[in-house]
């Protein structure tokens, strides 16, 4: 399935559709070794031995190579390095039932993560910023990440790395107090608020900045590309949640999933509710697809460029999903 002639297509119960050819980027092992020894250098997953493990046969490297198959080798280190972080801190802190549970201290954590972006941070005002041991490895590693952009980026382009990695950190804090409040959003709050909690903008911003090219501000934030970015984001955020339903329920943890979300708002089953996430998504894409062909007609050359990155982002996050160890399932339970 490769357009929308005679019809839109339609996901399947194992394939969800998407119109984009399938890449890899060359360096994939590379950047997956290269990510497990930054990882470690920097101390994220100190005495949480199964949690690192996890996150190595996650294959960060491969889901960089996958959404963004055409960077250089240097450039994919970056993406993979910035996703392990985002691996470590959601399954470190985020979802950890002591430390992901209480809004409040979440909210001073994140707040004080948030600090670390800003360019006249010194050293010394990382170390008595007043974060804990573990926090203050991810302000560490975050503060590696965010220099490593900044040499690369144009000032926009930092800028608007910098601003979604603020939104990201505030969104847990509104997952923290659903969870202490054991809620589940509605579907317009909860689309809203996933397209920031599940990081993806904070990948987006990088796609251009990886590939040596920028998008003219005019352009990347005019109504056509922003509104490209949030299809993306939701597709993404959506296809993540298609693929993690049952990891996350089995743990106690879908309330942040659009089945788990419609399935309470419509009063239905997750069988049905599963069915209209699928609808929802494939409407999405068939949107995304309409739109990404208007900005390669109309638009510049960068954003044209941008916009087919994007359809691949989408591509590569499919394939690496369907394949990674990230969604399985706990195995249950011997009873004896």
């Amino acid at each position: 399935m490769s357009d929308l002639r005679g019809g839109q297509p339609r996901s399947t119960a194992d394939d969800l559709w998407c119109p984009f050819p399938s890449l890899t980027n060359p360096h994939a092992d590379q950047a997956d070794r290269q990510s497990l020894a930054w990882l470690a250098r920097h101390r994220l997953l100190d005495g949480q031995p199964h949690r690192a493990i996890r996150i190595g046969r996650q294959r960060s490297g491969h889901l960089a190579a996958r959404t963004n198959p055409e960077v250089p080798a240097d450039m994919l280190r970056l993406l993979s390095d910035w996703y392990v972080w985002l691996f470590s801190f959601d399954d470190g802190y985020c979802e950890d039932r002591e430390r992901g549970a209480r809004p409040a201290p979440l909210a001073r954590t994140t707040t004080l993560l948030a600090r670390v972006l800003d360019a006249d941070l010194a050293d010394a005002d990382l170390a008595e910023a007043g974060l804990d041991g573990p926090a203050r490895t991810f302000a560490a590693a975050l503060r590696d990440i965010r220099d490593r952009v900044a040499a690369q980026a144009s000032p926009s382009q930092l800028f608007r790395w910098e601003c979604s990695v603020r939104d990201y950190l505030h969104a847990q804090v509104w997952e923290a107090a659903n969870r202490e409040a054991g809620l589940v959003p509605g579907p317009a709050e909860y689309v809203a608020m996933r397209r920031h909690a599940g990081a993806t903008y904070t990948c987006l911003t990088l796609v251009d900045v990886a590939a040596g090219y920028e998008v003219p501000a005019a352009e990347a934030d005019s109504p056509a590309l922003r509104r490209l970015r949030d299809i993306t984001a939701n597709l993404v955020s959506w296809d993540n949640d298609l693929y993690s339903h049952a990891k996350e329920t089995a743990g106690g943890q879908g309330r942040h999933n659009l089945v788990e979300v419609l399935a309470r708002h419509h009063r239905c089953s997750s069988a049905e509710a599963r069915k209209s996430a699928v609808a929802m998504r494939d409407a999405e894409m068939a949107a995304f697809v309409e739109l990404s062909r208007t900005v390669c007609t109309t638009g510049s050359p960068a954003a044209a460029a941008y916009a087919r990155s994007l359809g691949l982002w989408l591509r590569g996050h499919i394939d690496w999903s369907r394949n990674s160890s990230r969604f399985d399932a706990p195995a249950p339970v011997a009873r004896h």
